[in-house]
Order: C-alpha cells, then structure tokens, then sequence
C-alpha cells in the first residue's frame, strides 16, 4: 500500500465513505449457494468488505449508505454494525461517528504466537485421523502452487487457508476451529494492509510439503514444529514489510 500525500493533495486523491461502500457493494456476494436471513446476509457482506479490506481501517460506516447501497432497510445494517462493534471490527462513539476498527501492527505479534500454538495443538489431537486427510493437505497444497506460479494472490490466499483449515478439521475439536478462525480474522486484515492480500510465497509450499511428509510418517511432533516454523516465518516476513513501510518517503 503506498504512502499517503499531505494535505488536500491527499484528501483529493482518497475515496470517500459512500464512494468505498458503493464499490463494495458492486462485489459479488461472498457466501454463495446458501439463502442466508437478510440480517445474516447484510452482516455476511459487511464483515467480508472489512476483512478483505474493501473498506479499510477508518472509514466512517453510516447505516443509510449502506442500506442504500445493498437495497434494504436500515434496520439489518444496525444490527450487522453492533455484531461488528461487538467482534472489534468496528468501534464507534456514542451519537458520533461510527468507523472501521484501525489496525494495530503490533496485534500481529500478539496473536501469530497463539495461532501457530494452537495449531501445533491441533496436529497433536489428529493422531491417526491425520492420514486419511493427507490427500486434501496434498491437493490444497497443489492449489497453492498453481495460484503462486499464475500470480493469483486471492487464490493463493484461499488455498493456503484450505490448507490450515484441513488441519484443524482433523483435529476434530470444533471449539479450537472457532478460536483460531477468529484469530485469523485479524491476521487476513494484516495481510491485506501490509502485503496486498496474502503473505503466502513459493516457500509456502516448501513448508507445506514438510507438514504432510511428517504426517505421513506419523511423528506428531515433527509436523507440530513445522507448522510453527510456518507461521514464524510468516511473521517474520510481516515483520519485514512493517520496516519498509516505514522507511518509505
């Protein structure tokens, strides 16, 4: 994301709040092939255009835009913006204003730490269920490639995601899935801020590769440190972008 310009320079070139909502309501409907309830829906599209950063950290959130927006009433808009407010991604002041959460860099030292624990966890729960799914960790993995090889950031995003989702799928623990599942709401928000739309590279891959071959020999143990050195150097490399961003002019 390049630097901003001072000055009315800057508050030329930026988008307004109605500008922002009325681009992401042009988006394509994140959840496909389900009849969602309205409210369900509104909050659906809402949380997808602040985690994907359609509306990034800041923009002002006002319920009539954005009901004129998705073409329904106030009401569901209310309710999806105080589920928001409720999860940290939108905070407001009373009578006010009401604003996409900002982004705090240093959250991503706080809250990789515990992804990359609690995944290590879930390697450890798998045990044996862990082969049987080796051959989904395989194809996302082949997923990952192709994304990586046609420069594809959203596919490589959602396959690197495939691939830890698979992972703590066959932990069979629904309460750590959920857990992580919303740490990984902010991780998404950092890469998207920082990295465009997904940190995931060509050692990905490599690294993936490691996880399955331990798995595939049965050492636990093995596999759990590989996904923690997985995630590390993904921190790593976030760590990298946050110093160029501020050596930037």
């Amino acid at each position: 994301m390049p630097a901003l310009s001072s000055g009315s320079e800057a508050a030329a070139s930026q988008p307004s709040a109605a500008e922002l909502i009325a681009h992401a309501a042009r988006e394509p409907a994140s959840v496909a092939g389900h009849r969602l309830l309205l409210r369900e829906d509104v909050y659906a599209r809402l949380h997808a255009w602040i985690v994907n950063g359609l509306l990034p950290p800041g923009t002002v959130l006002r319920d009539k835009e954005i009901a004129e927006a998705l073409q329904v009433s106030r009401t569901p808009v209310r309710e999806a913006i105080r589920r928001l407010q409720d999860e940290g991604l939108v905070v407001a002041e009373a009578s006010r204003w009401t604003k996409v959460a900002p982004l705090d860099a240093a959250m991503a030292d706080r809250v990789y730490p515990i992804v990359w624990t609690l995944e290590r966890l879930a390697i450890t729960l798998s045990g044996a269920r862990a082969v049987p799914r080796l051959s989904a960790l395989r194809a996302a993995n082949a997923r990952l490639a192709e994304a990586l090889r046609e420069r594809d950031p959203v596919r490589a995003s959602q396959a690197d995601t495939d691939f830890h989702h698979v992972i703590l799928e066959t932990a069979a623990n629904p309460e750590l899935a959920s857990i992580v599942g919303d740490l990984k709401v902010a991780i998404r928000r950092l890469e998207v801020a920082f990295f465009g739309g997904t940190i995931t590279g060509e050692r990905s891959v490599e690294e993936h590769q490691r996880v399955i071959a331990a798995l595939e020999s049965g050492d636990l143990a093995v596999a759990g440190a590989e996904i923690e050195r997985n995630w590390r150097i993904s921190l790593d490399h976030l760590h990298q972008r946050q110093a160029q961003r501020k050596q930037a002019p």
